[in-house]
């Protein structure tokens, strides 16, 4: 995938939510985020009255910043599931107009994390399109994060839960994971993409990452298990949500080293509490910075 360049649109009291892509004025100050949608983006209604005149969020996304009075109803079958900051977790379906519950007082280190969302990670998200990579039986079989195989990635040493992604290919897939001298230190076979291996035993060093299908065709990668904490966005630490939290600032990470810590930021996202996010339009994101 090309890589668009983003134009960061500031202003006095915030950064623009979908200015470049839908005509906008600036956004006010954040109060939560999208964090799941159930039908089509286009059957979510977004009205914001901006200098007095009301526009509307065209064709919303996971992640997408919602802001302070934002008037949100759904079409049909659709629905959409808020996190707000607040309020916590709100679904918006045909039967609910829902309309975004006013700050007071200044700006929340909260909100300024949205802030951050808008600017760091929704320009990316806006220009990806729908789907990324097909995963259909029968397609390329490939690991999902493209940078892989060109090898460079490392993760954070230490026993941990491994989720390796993959595209294509034909069911069931094997991964299994091999330490510098060849021991295999874990396996697992799935019937789906993603392949989950619990309790990986990660001492500092190389690994080999192999894949295979039941073509059989075989596909590896060599990443590396390091005593270091991968740059971390100090505004998102104050998302209320550990989910957004972990969403945001997995994407910022492979966003900013692509090469090196884009596996880690989708374990990061895969160790989070699970809150109804639709993890994998971020994983895409994620693995979209990779293709670059």
């Amino acid at each position: 995938m090309a890589r668009h360049d983003t134009t960061k649109l500031l202003t006095g009291l915030g950064l623009a939510a979908g200015l470049g892509w839908a005509g906008m004025a600036r956004a006010c100050d954040g109060a939560g985020v999208i964090v799941r949608i159930d039908g089509q983006p286009q059957d979510v209604l977004i009205t914001r009255t901006q200098a007095g005149a009301p526009t509307v969020v065209s064709r919303p996304r996971v992640l997408e910043v919602v802001c302070q009075n934002d008037v949100i109803k759904a079409v049909g079958a659709t629905s959409i599931v808020l996190s707000i900051d607040g309020a916590g977790t709100v679904k918006v379906d045909h039967n609910l107009v829902y309309r975004v519950p006013a700050r007071s007082g200044a700006p929340s280190v909260v909100g300024n994390a949205y802030r951050s969302i808008d600017e760091q990670v929704m320009p990316d998200m806006k220009r990806m399109p729908w789907n990324v990579r097909l995963k259909g039986a029968g397609d390329d079989f490939g690991f999902a994060l493209p940078s892989l195989e060109a090898g460079g990635q490392e993760v954070r040493e230490g026993t941990r839960t491994l989720l390796v992604r993959l595209v294509g290919g034909t069911a069931p897939y094997k991964v299994e994971i091999h330490n510098a001298q060849g021991h295999v230190v874990a396996s697992k076979t799935s019937d789906g993409h993603e392949v989950e291996l619990a309790n990986v035993p990660l001492a500092a060093g190389a690994y080999t990452v192999t894949a295979s299908d039941s073509s059989p065709r075989s596909l590896d990668a060599t990443i590396t298990a390091v005593d270091a904490t991968p740059p971390a966005e100090a505004e998102f630490a104050g998302l209320t949500d550990p989910e957004i939290r972990t969403a945001a600032a997995a994407s910022e990470l492979a966003r900013t080293a692509p090469g090196a810590w884009s596996f880690e930021a989708e374990q990061e996202l895969a160790a989070a509490p699970a809150n109804g996010l639709d993890r994998d339009k971020v994983y895409e994101l994620i693995e979209s910075y990779s293709a670059e």
